[in-house]
């Protein structure tokens, strides 16, 4: 599929959630609960929230994206023209940091307020309070990466903002291999690939997603483990 082709299909996407979003299904079911109702709506607005922040953010990377390669070969021409030596600690924009805090305080406000008047809408608590999980779960699933003399330590973004000293020590000599996710093409195609690195380390694998990160930063990543490991690193 070509990459204008993926751009069209994610748009319909967008616009069938849109469609899905504004069909009143309670009522289409018969539901005249009015609790229900407010949950059933609660939800169609956030699940279309979630949709089509996601297809946007897919449709943006579409259209700027380069080949992994091609990304690498620049930031090294970045890096020989710097003095001040090379990063070693990777982690997304503070935008990522502000978008995460933003929508889980607005949810904690939100449910929060509703007992502060003591008008608890029970569809919306129970909406919100799943928001606020989900979001610090997804803010738990970002990895930073630290590239140390001889390890490279991954800790949860989530721990690395609230300063919590729990991370994954990774020696190089135990790495067997670097690479893309060779699946996601196949079992998420809305994906491009490189937003999943695979670290195979002695006979185990472990997955990091890159979903939250631009690619330079992605193109930095591969860079420090090529010079670490050499050959152990592949793109393909």
């Amino acid at each position: 599929m070509t990459k204008r082709e993926e751009i069209i299909r994610n748009l319909w996407i967008i616009f069938c959630a849109f469609i899905l979003a504004v069909i009143p299904w309670a009522s289409v079911f018969g539901i005249q609960d009015p609790v229900l109702l407010g949950a059933t709506r609660e939800f169609q607005r956030i699940g279309f929230l979630l949709i089509g922040t996601a297809m946007a953010l897919k449709i943006f990377y579409q259209i700027y994206e380069k080949p992994l390669t091609q990304d690498m070969k620049e930031e090294e021409i970045r890096e020989a023209d710097q003095k001040d030596g090379k990063q070693l600690l990777f982690k997304p924009t503070t935008g990522v940091l502000i978008f995460f805090i933003l929508f889980i305080a607005l949810f904690v406000a939100g449910v929060g307020g509703q007992f502060a008047d003591n008008n608890v809408d029970l569809g919306f608590t129970i909406i919100g309070i799943g928001m606020i999980v989900f979001f610090t779960w997804m803010w738990y699933t970002i990895p930073t990466f630290t590239f140390t003399e001889d390890s490279v330590n991954i800790k949860s973004y989530l721990f690395y903002v609230l300063g919590i000293d729990r991370k994954t020590i990774i020696r190089y000599a135990d790495i067997t291999s670097v690479s893309p996710d060779p699946n996601v093409e196949s079992t998420m195609s809305w994906l491009d690939r490189r937003y999943r690195i695979l670290i195979s380390v002695n006979g185990t694998t472990q997955t990091y997603g890159f979903g939250f990160y631009n690619s330079d930063t992605i193109a930095k990543i591969y860079l420090r483990f090529g010079e670490k490991l050499g050959d152990k690193v592949r793109f393909q």
